[in-house]
């Protein structure tokens, strides 16, 4: 997005919450219907920057297609049943996209449609992450909120 201004903002709060809700407490999509709606496409944008932040908690972006395969396998074996639907080598090809070097800004993707099953395959990998590099409560909420900066200021 990169812009300062105000209806910027406002929409990342939305999303902001949105996410909180969905994230931190456990609501369904239509329980934060509301914020959904008010957020538009900054959920995209600002879900995209979170999984940026979760995910180089635990890689740099400098790593291969493998090595990232590799870390999302030993998530998926240590969270079995959870993680059975990740599709790990996808998944890894879009990590390295989102965090590598020439990662589009927050909300896009040059290889991926951000919908759908994308959408649900960032959400298993950002919350077993988060999980796995003990990210909770106040941190992962200090993650979620500088998503909602990193979309809005455009910073990759």
């Amino acid at each position: 997005m990169g812009t300062n201004d105000e209806q910027g903002w406002d929409a990342a709060r939305a999303a902001h919450r949105a996410l909180h809700g969905i994230l931190v407490e456990g609501k369904r999509a239509g329980q934060v219907q509301d914020d959904l709606d008010r957020a538009g496409p900054a959920f995209i944008g600002v879900f995209c920057a979170f999984f940026r932040n979760v995910m180089e908690r635990a890689l740099t972006g400098h790593e291969s297609v493998d090595t990232v395969r590799s870390y999302l396998n030993r998530l998926k074996a240590a969270h079995p049943r959870e993680l059975a639907a990740l599709q790990t080598y996808p998944m890894a090809v879009f990590v390295l996209e989102q965090i590598g070097p020439g990662a589009p800004p927050p909300g896009e993707s040059r290889l991926f449609s951000l919908e759908g099953e994308l959408l649900h395959q960032m959400r298993l990998a950002a919350d077993y992450t988060a999980k796995q590099e003990n990210l909770v409560g106040d941190v992962l909420e200090l993650y979620l909120q500088g998503a909602s900066a990193r979309y809005v200021t455009g910073t990759y």
